[in-house]
């Protein structure tokens, strides 16, 4: 009888010649996860019916592709950095307007990605953002094909900047956005004596940009809770980030053009510069993240800063690549910290365990 229970258990257990598990999703699965994630985006604008943005995208993707199978020959990566290259040539196209000349858009992506992962960094975990600087690129040499949308010091002083841009037109309101606006001011935002004007909703689902990434905030922040959800990338960076930059918006804005302190437009600033997409997305990519705690905050503190020093209020077509490539190099220098402190760390155990093993031998002798 106990022999039969023992064979049946064997039966049901379930034995593993793998003596490790993730604790975090692999570099595959993540570059897969967000492989779709960016697709989704990509997608939207074939539903909105955006096939100039979309056209770009595809061409960014293009060049990526042929620079991926151009690396593999060369330096014979594993599958998962090709979808990684694939990754980085989608989320460059999402950056650049769609009124970018497509064979420029295929020179800048391609040279970009094949200089960067065949010649300079060599691998996945470069320490500085390709995409960042592809759009940077693009800017230097074709500037007057990204929008400007510029912003009088007598509009920035007023309390609600954006309510007076979607009632001025420029941000267009959908239909659906009068009914779920009162739904909301009904039941959500009655309890705190708050109501939201018509075209906020239109603004959270839609901006327009003629940069895709800048468009979709709603689908960018449902994103980034799928990706959160496992572990994928830490939530303490972009946290830090996004808290530190709207805080700054909210409370000096106006009173740098002679407003009121504390009257600064948060969403029109986190809406309108691809804020959300750069801090979900770009600003922990593979390699420019520090490993502690402590430099994930004051990473997220300083780049909220940058941001606020070079974006301001919002509406600004790369002021967030130029944030993303200065968040970098404070990375970097904060890596370097980081791994002296780990060599000192290292050398006191070392030392302790040092000494405790010569009075072992001491104490026998």
């Amino acid at each position: 009888m106990k022999n039969k229970i023992k064979e049946n258990k064997l039966k049901n257990s379930k034995i593993s010649v793998k003596p490790y598990v993730y604790s975090i999703p692999s570099i595959s699965s993540v570059s897969i996860r967000l492989l779709i994630l960016m697709s989704i985006q990509v997608l939207m604008l074939l539903f909105t019916k955006s096939y100039n943005a979309f056209f770009v995208v595809i061409t960014s993707l293009a060049a990526s592709i042929f620079a991926s199978v151009i690396n593999y020959y060369v330096s014979k990566e594993p599958f998962y950095n090709i979808m990684n290259i694939a990754l980085q040539g989608i989320v460059i196209g999402l950056l650049l307007p769609e009124t970018y000349p497509l064979p420029m858009v295929f020179v800048i992506s391609f040279a970009t990605i094949l200089v960067s992962r065949v010649i300079v960094f060599k691998g996945i975990n470069s320490w500085i953002n390709i995409p960042a600087i592809s759009v940077i690129i693009a800017w230097y040499i074709g500037n007057i094909f990204f929008p400007h949308f510029a912003l009088t010091s007598e509009l920035l002083t007023v309390r609600n900047t954006s309510v007076y841009l979607i009632q001025s037109g420029y941000f267009p309101i959908y239909s659906f956005d009068t009914p779920i606006t009162a739904f909301l001011n009904k039941y959500v935002f009655s309890i705190t004596n708050v109501t939201i004007p018509e075209g906020f909703v239109s603004l959270f689902w839609d901006s327009h940009s003629l940069i895709p990434a800048f468009r979709f905030n709603l689908i960018t922040l449902i994103s980034s809770i799928i990706l959160f959800s496992d572990n994928s990338f830490s939530l303490i960076i972009p946290s830090c980030f996004i808290a530190v930059y709207a805080v700054l918006v909210r409370l000096f804005v106006p009173y740098l053009f002679g407003g009121t302190i504390n009257q600064g437009d948060m969403l029109l600033a986190l809406l309108t510069s691809g804020i959300l997409f750069s801090a979900f997305f770009l600003l922990q990519w593979y390699g420019t993240i520090p490993v502690s705690v402590s430099g994930k905050v004051i990473l997220g503190i300083i780049s909220g800063i940058i941001a606020f020093v070079i974006v301001g209020c919002g509406t600004s077509p790369v002021g967030m690549a130029y944030t993303i490539i200065l968040s970098n190099i404070i990375c970097m220098i904060i890596r370097i910290f980081e791994e002296k402190k780990n060599d000192l760390s290292t050398g006191k155990v070392i030392m302790k365990y040092s000494e405790k093993i010569a009075a072992e031998t001491g104490d026998k002798k």
